[in-house]
């Protein structure tokens, strides 16, 4: 599931991209039409096709109609993040390049609030785009790097209903492992290195049958390979520790049966409707969804929608 989210995360990156950022290049081709994308962020020719020389990933699979984060890390070829001057961009979205387009959104850089020494991405830019009808949409940024004006692009492909429970929802009653259903072991519970025993205690099946606002985290820190992986149960470790003294419980659930990517997804995934990984769910003590996030995520974040829930 991990080699297909990266394979179509890059597949629906930029047309061309470099090995690093490089200035786009210039067209004696006709102007595009005013408002339209290839004239807020200076795409050069007329072609409807959206070309640039840098890649820009988002956080996204399941994009809906309507408002919704998004996180953006912009990569170079060789996989390395170029850090756009002042820790933020402007994303605009459109059909093609020659079409309206939406925007801005204002993306601001968000540190994860923790810092593996082995995950590479420290923090990612997030925004929330507003699209209002269905289809397939370019993503597209002209941002500076030491003040050098550079170009970026991605796509989403944006649905009318997502695969995953909407914010407002009812969670998913899954009968998710814990450290008591299994006896204690961990290696049938976490990839997690050391592990993470606090995120094993509850399930999802229990905590809404109690009636008890919870964050569901589910990732598989050992295997995870998107490029918007984030150390997501580092993270959420740490929003646990600030939300000491709540009510708020945090779970973490593995994404693979048997924690073997060869086995594929496991039941709960299903359940969920996960087309990628990670994932953040924040449930109220109603057992409804109040927030979600796909991809890379922050400490900041997450603290906040756990404290929204916690009465």
């Amino acid at each position: 599931m991990r080699r297909s989210l990266l394979l179509a995360l890059l597949l629906v990156a930029a047309s061309g991209c470099g090995s690093s950022p490089s200035t786009p290049a210039t067209s004696a081709a006709a102007r595009p039409p005013a408002g339209s994308l290839a004239a807020i962020i200076g795409l050069p020719g007329g072609s409807k096709a959206v070309q640039t020389t840098d890649l820009l990933v988002t956080s996204g699979r399941d994009f809906v109609v309507g408002s919704q984060r998004v996180g953006i890390a912009l990569l170079a070829k060789d996989g390395s993040v170029v850090s756009p001057d002042g820790d933020a961009i402007d994303l605009y979205v459109a059909r093609d390049a020659l079409a309206p387009a939406l925007g801005p959104f204002h993306a601001v850089y968000a540190p994860l609030g923790v810092d593996p020494k082995d995950a590479p991405l420290k923090g990612v830019l997030v925004t929330h785009i507003v699209v209002p009808t269905a289809g397939s949409y370019f993503i597209a940024t002209r941002f500076t790097v030491g003040g050098k004006t550079f170009l970026a692009s991605g796509g989403a492909a944006i649905a009318t209903v997502g695969a995953t429970p909407a914010i407002g929802a009812r969670a998913p009653a899954s009968d998710t492992p814990t450290l008591a259903s299994t006896g204690g072991n961990l290696k049938a519970l976490t990839t997690s290195l050391p592990p993470d025993r606090s995120l094993l205690v509850y399930s999802i099946k229990g905590s809404l049958k109690a009636h008890v606002p919870f964050v569901a985290v589910f990732a598989t820190p050992l295997y995870c390979a998107s490029r918007l992986c984030g150390p997501t149960v580092d993270v959420a470790l740490a929003a646990q520790a600030r939300m000491k003294g709540t009510r708020v419980r945090f779970i973490h659930v593995e994404i693979d049966k048997d924690l073997n990517p060869a086995e594929g997804p496991n039941a709960w995934v299903t359940e969920w409707g996960l087309p990628s990984e990670p994932w953040v769910f924040v449930v109220g003590a109603d057992g409804k969804l109040a927030a979600k996030f796909e991809g890379a995520v922050s400490v900041d974040e997450i603290t906040r929608a756990a404290q929204a829930v916690a009465g």
